[in-house]
């Protein structure tokens, strides 16, 4: 006949059970759930057109681990316990109005109450560009590069590039541009215009003149774009997205093929460097697209082929 265990070591083991589920709970119940204290005084310590700066008194804890600084209640920005100042320059605009706030969080993920709410409209910018300092940086037989310096009081710039006098880029976000269908052994004439934020226009620059090379040899095509598709986006009024992969060339740069994008047989239109674009097919129809590469030298590729049915 089996021998029962003793009742005094089975209590132990009970007690000793009921010790170890107990520990998570009592170790819950000491953690720290007290906020810190609400940081005080903020206050506007200066501003431009495109930056708030912002300042408040410390707080005063122990285990203080950052502070929050949120603009309009919308976007956040953390700034180390160690740091009482700030300032936001992400997304601010000329004559626009912001309002906000600072909350601190301590080492065990406790958060304060906000502080109080600092409201600012930031001026107008009506400070223009300088004249932009062209730079035609490489030359090619068919496209020229160029660059341009320009002072700014802030960080927007659009450019318009005119080439023998006439527009060909326009609302460029930045300062350098590849001039691509150029001519062989023929001079261009570049200027460059830029404008800020406040649509505050810089002189026109001074005039600079390339003459492009003389046709290369290459007589290799680029590879076919690779892998086009349009990721399901198809639209029964006909809008089309088309995607593919950047073809290779043995002399031309990649940012230099041109794409020749066709619909149902006939040239669509043209993109330079782009590996993507929109266009619109017959609805009610199936509709085949064919993407070809072509480089400097003329040489095209096969044609990447496409059928989208748009019979919704």
């Amino acid at each position: 006949m089996p021998r029962s265990l003793p009742d005094r070591p089975l209590a132990a083991v009970l007690a000793a059970v009921l010790l170890i589920a107990a520990a998570p709970a009592a170790a819950y119940a000491a953690a720290d759930r007290t906020p810190p204290p609400v940081p005080r005084n903020l206050q506007v310590t200066g501003f431009t057109s495109f930056s708030v700066s912002l300042a408040w008194d410390p707080v005063r804890a122990k285990d203080l681990a950052s502070y929050i600084v949120r603009n309009s209640g919308v976007a956040a920005a953390w700034v180390p316990g160690t740091q009482t100042t700030f300032t936001w320059t992400n997304n601010i605009r000329p004559g626009q109005t912001y309002s906000f706030h600072v909350a601190a969080a301590d080492k065990s993920g406790n958060w304060s109450l906000g502080s109080n709410t600092v409201t600012v409209t930031t001026p107008a910018d009506t400070i223009a560009p300088t004249k932009p300092i062209v730079t035609v940086t490489e030359i090619g037989s068919t496209h020229v590069s160029l660059s341009w310096d320009v002072q700014e009081n802030g960080p927007y710039i659009f450019s318009q590039v005119f080439q023998d006098g006439h527009l060909v880029v326009n609302e460029l976000e930045g300062t350098q541009v590849i001039i691509p269908r150029l001519s062989p052994e023929t001079t261009y004439t570049f200027t460059v215009k830029v404008r800020d934020w406040g649509i505050n226009w810089s002189p026109l620059s001074d005039p600079v003149t390339a003459t492009t090379e003389s046709p290369s040899l290459d007589v290799t095509p680029p590879t076919m774009p690779g892998r086009l598709s349009d990721f399901g986006m198809a639209f029964p009024d006909g809008e089309t997205w088309l995607f593919w992969d950047a073809s290779t060339d043995d002399m031309t740069p990649q940012s230099l093929i041109v794409y020749e994008v066709r619909l149902n047989g006939a040239i669509d239109h043209t993109v330079v460097g782009l590996t993507r674009t929109i266009l619109y097919g017959v609805p009610g129809a199936l509709n085949t697209f064919e993407v070809i590469a072509i480089d400097e030298a003329g040489n095209r590729s096969p044609a990447a082929t496409w059928v989208v049915d748009l019979r919704f």
